[in-house]
């Protein structure tokens, strides 16, 4: 009885020990997010916090009968523990944002404020189709949002989880918990890295590993003994207990210090969850985790973590440095403290002192903010003239900023109905069109989006001398291939209709199987694949026209461009190829393409104008315009080198067709 009731009194005590958990927790993320290659397991600190939150829901929720006044109630406080903070560096990043990122960067700003104001970055990389570790490599200010997101989620149904169970047995409200345990990390382990590593049902389990740690401190017997009756043997078996909490601590430390490659993510993740289940459990009073200086980072948590993330990113962001060196980490770090330790004394302190209403206006005030800045944030740039050459600084920014956003662009041709009523192929309508010209030349120009962005300087040059110019491509679908089956046969159907007397192919692409080495071409897939296509073309078409593939770089290179020139930073080899590094990615690509049997191909090798001096610059040297808009397609600049080919090889064909 007497265990009974010290345990009452410390049940509405502040645990240190929880609070030296989120100490250790919040260092973990700090670490592995400014030095991600160094510290990969520090990501098991957010396992950390969901733990956490699922033992103190369920001690929230437990405490007292479930009602609809004390659902409010935890509600409320949730609500402005959570939310005003929240909204606080939400709106302090958007105005950097505004003040301070060229406007590509602003592009992607709007998009993540979209998903961070409706709590729902969790979500976002299912449809960007990104994972968590593809988007720490972006200047992506809200990526940390995502755990949030999933804590607020969990808010909304926990009520729902503990209240059908509130009236059974702590050991049947523990079997209840398991069950979700089991089926949420099922979701985790068989569902793809952009759904398992944010969505709200794989990581239910490590909320349920907190709920049951708290039913089991419930359910008295050896808890109890050892927590209440210090006897000496008693005293004994505590001090082991002690001794094997720090050694999960340490552990848990040595873990992220060295993130051994050997030990997976989701194994990492799992020692983690059932560690702080079992050092809540045994409520340690080790000086590991009661220290002042780590229960007052726990304190400091939650600011700590919402700031960092942004501080970090607009270092990298205006330093150009992706890796960051030690003497810029401290100076992160301490600003990271200095920035949360002046918030938490403050605007936390304030909100959580007093009611709902300072905080509701607050949240009001901060989205109409928002509203009022996203116009300017949206903004594009506009160009006084359409100058290429001896253009200022400011031109270069804005021209570079808007080419590496362009996906569609305006090509000089109708759509294409008549292609779409005889292949029944609909999809991507931007990539097909026609135009009518005052010649005899039937031409046909497919391939994959670096086609569509050729047409307008192709119809340019072939300036009307054809009787239709005819556009057929789809976006990532390299028509010499079978990569997308129903756009291979809708260009089959359209060559066969059409029987062009010119067929130009352009496709350039990275994918594993066309870069591969070739063991033996007479069995490899790739090459027969382009082979068989070209002899049916050949059967149909007059003449052929088949790129040679250029460099695909894997940066955005108008955005890094317009950063780079609006900083005054040095532009950076990176954004200049030489010959070794071009082979080195299209060796086999190119192999393929000049080993096709075909004497009505014409093999356009393009690095004839690309390459000066064995280096292709993806920018103009002298305008500072990207030569590749965004690493991939070529700019209205680079496709101006281009021209002399074109014009040289189409006026050959053209003119063997009378008007």
């Amino acid at each position: 009885m007497m265990g009974s009731q010290q345990k009452t009194v410390n049940s509405n005590e502040k645990r240190k020990d929880l609070q030296g958990i989120r100490g250790i927790a919040i260092l973990f993320v700090l670490l592995m997010h400014l030095k991600p290659n160094i510290f990969r397991i520090g990501f098991i600190g957010v396992d950390m916090f969901f733990v956490l939150s699922g033992f103190l829901m369920t001690k929230i929720l437990r405490e007292k009968p479930l009602s609809a006044y004390t659902t409010f109630v935890f509600y409320v406080r949730r609500f402005k523990r959570i939310i005003p903070l929240y909204m606080f560096i939400v709106v302090a990043i958007t105005i950097h944002g505004y003040l301070f990122l060229v406007y590509s960067f602003r592009w992607d700003l709007t998009s993540d404020l979209t998903w961070a104001c409706a709590f729902i970055s969790n979500l976002q990389p299912y449809f960007q189709k990104m994972d968590y570790w593809r988007q720490l490599s972006t200047y992506g200010f809200f990526v940390h949002l995502w755990s949030l997101a999933v804590e607020c989620q969990y808010y909304l149904i926990v009520p729902l989880i503990i209240c059908p169970t509130s009236h059974c047995e702590s050991k049947t409200r523990i079997i209840c918990f398991t069950v979700l345990c089991l089926i949420s990390i099922s979701f985790q382990l068989l569902t793809p890295p952009e759904i398992s590593y944010g969505f709200l049902p794989s990581r239910v389990w490590q909320f349920m590993c907190g709920s049951t740690t708290y039913e089991l401190t419930r359910m008295g017997s050896m808890y109890e003994r050892i927590k209440f009756h210090r006897c000496a043997a008693v005293k004994n078996k505590w001090f082991m207990i002690s001794n094997s909490i720090s050694l999960i601590v340490i552990s848990l430390v040595l873990l992220v210090i060295f993130s051994p490659q050997f030990i997976g993510d989701h194994a990492a993740r799992c020692f983690a969850t059932i560690s702080v289940g079992v050092i809540i459990f045994f409520e340690s009073d080790s000086s590991l985790l009661t220290n002042k200086l780590l229960t007052y980072f726990g304190d400091i948590s939650y600011i700590l973590y919402l700031v960092h993330w942004p501080i970090i990113v607009a270092t990298k962001y205006h330093t150009d440095r992706e890796d960051l060196s030690l003497t810029t980490i401290v100076g992160v770090v301490i600003v990271c403290f200095a920035v949360s330790i002046a918030i938490h004394h403050t605007i936390e302190k304030f909100f959580m002192e007093n009611g709902a209403m300072p905080a509701l206006l607050f949240i009001i005030g901060c989205y109409f903010l928002i509203l009022g800045v996203l116009p300017g944030l949206n903004e594009k740039p506009t160009l006084d003239d359409n100058l290429l050459s001896n253009v200022s600084k400011d031109y270069s920014i804005k021209w570079n900023s808007l080419e590496s956003r362009k996906f569609y662009i305006e090509v000089p041709c109708r759509e294409d109905l008549e292609t779409s009523n005889y292949t029944h192929y609909v999809e991507e309508p931007q990539c097909r069109c026609v135009d009518e010209g005052i010649g005899r030349a039937k031409i046909l120009l497919i391939g994959n989006s670096v086609a569509y962005r050729a047409y307008p300087l192709i119809h340019n040059i072939l300036h009307k001398r054809y009787k239709t110019f005819r556009l057929m491509a789809k976006s990532s679908c390299p028509a010499l291939s079978n990569r997308c089956p129903h756009f291979t046969e809708a260009v089959r159907k359209v060559v066969k209709h059409e029987k062009p007397d010119i067929l130009i192919n352009i496709h350039h692409s990275v994918y594993k199987d066309f870069v591969d080495p070739i063991e033996d071409l007479k069995t490899d897939r790739i090459f027969r694949e382009f082979q068989s296509s070209i002899n049916f073309f050949s059967i149909y078409s007059k003449h052929i026209v088949i790129d040679m593939p250029y460099y695909h770089f894997w940066v955005n290179v108008g955005e890094i461009l317009a950063k780079r020139i609006s900083q005054n930073h040095p532009l950076g080899d990176e954004l200049v190829v030489t010959w070794d590094q071009y082979l080195n990615q299209t060796r086999y690509h190119r192999e393929r393409i000049s080993s096709i049997n075909c004497k009505k191909c014409i093999i356009n090798d393009v690095t004839k104008v690309l390459f000066q001096n064995k280096r292709f610059y993806s920018y103009d040297p002298e305008t500072l315009l990207a030569r590749l808009s965004d690493g991939y397609h070529m700019s209205p600049v680079g496709l101006e080198m281009l021209r002399p080919l074109y014009t040289e090889i189409l006026d050959k064909l053209v003119n063997d067709f009378a008007y």
